[in-house]
């Protein structure tokens, strides 16, 4: 899979490099510890999806991006960054995008602690930006947090259902990439038609995304990923793909007692094989594709042009990854 083009979004070199220089500048205090944890995973790169969204959909209105849109774009970063910091403490992760994590470096005090500067370092500017968008992100905030209390509460559990799955990965993904479109669409200044529509691309795009994320975490290895493959499955949070192979009839009776309980390296790897070859992967990206075609009409409710055809492209194309992965493991 080529990953990472899929991410090279149509939005302008220039915007790009200001949105760097920014996210740099709005975490750097002066206190060389701090500003070395702050700007740990900032320079480890990604892919910036999140404030490419934000920056696409203001391009809409077709002006240059403006300072409140660049900004709007930074807090949301600011949020999917502080995310890792924290997800890695409660993973107990050791490796992200390739480079230490931060709990690893530093301890799980100290990535915790650097997490919250993070959010209120976003929390800081979305109230500069006004208070519809100061309102947005704060109810964003409490969704990633809803979505990530469900799936701690779920830990382990086999019989988790498919609904609950769902209605997390709205919360702790699609959540913050509905807000990212919509920050976008809000500080442009364009009307509400599209300002909703946008918003709504976001949310599916994100079930997309994390359902793909999923998988991959299944099928793809660590060079692929940046971090060891599997996590999920030895912390016990079984995703869709997981729960749709409990249900084959012929892997599922051997997954099922494999789990609801922490599993070994080895353990883990029998898992992730009982999963690629059962049934699990294929339904898996059916559901990404009701998503993904619920993406693309929403971008249909948009004017015709370059910005809704791209936005269309992403979700088909992060669909084409998964359904690729499919294919493959059939063959």
């Amino acid at each position: 899979m080529n990953a990472p083009d899929r991410f090279a979004l149509p939005v302008a070199d220039e915007d790009l490099d200001r949105l760097e220089v920014c996210l740099r500048q709005v975490v750097v205090q002066g206190d060389p510890f701090l500003d070395e944890v702050a700007t740990h995973l900032v320079e480890a790169g990604g892919k910036r999806l999140r404030p490419a969204l934000s920056l696409l959909s203001a391009s809409l209105s077709g002006e240059a991006a403006s300072e409140d849109t660049l900004l709007g774009a930074v807090s949301v970063e600011l949020v999917h960054l502080a995310s890792l910091y924290h997800d890695d403490v409660m993973d107990e992760a050791v490796k992200r995008r390739n480079v230490p994590s931060v709990n690893a470096r530093w301890g799980n005090l100290v990535a915790i602690v650097a997490g919250d500067f993070l959010l209120a370092r976003s929390a800081e500017i979305a109230a500069s930006l006004g208070t519809e968008v100061a309102g947005l992100l704060a109810a964003t905030l409490a969704r990633l947090c809803q979505g990530q209390i469900a799936e701690v509460r779920a830990c382990y559990q086999v019989e988790r259902d498919e609904q609950a799955y769902l209605t997390a990965v709205a919360d702790k993904t699609a959540a913050l990439m509905s807000t990212a479109c919509r920050i976008g669409a809000l500080t442009a200044g364009l009307d509400r038609a599209d300002v909703d529509a946008l918003t709504r691309f976001g949310e599916c795009l994100g079930m997309v995304f994390q359902i793909r994320d999923d998988v991959l975490d299944i099928v793809a290895d660590e060079s692929e990923l940046g971090k060891p493959p599997g996590q999920d499955l030895a912390e016990g949070i079984y995703t869709l793909p997981v729960q749709r192979a409990l249900a084959d009839r012929r892997a599922g009776a051997e997954l099922r007692a494999l789990l609801g309980r922490p599993l070994d390296e080895e353990a883990v790897a029998l898992a992730r094989g009982l999963v690629a070859r059962s049934s699990g992967i294929a339904a898996s990206a059916a559901v990404a594709r009701r998503y993904a075609e619920e993406a693309v009409e929403a971008t249909q409710a948009l004017s015709d042009g370059p910005v809704p055809k791209a936005l269309a492209e992403l979700g088909l194309g992060l669909l084409d990854d998964l359904e690729r992965s499919t294919r493959a493991l059939a063959s």
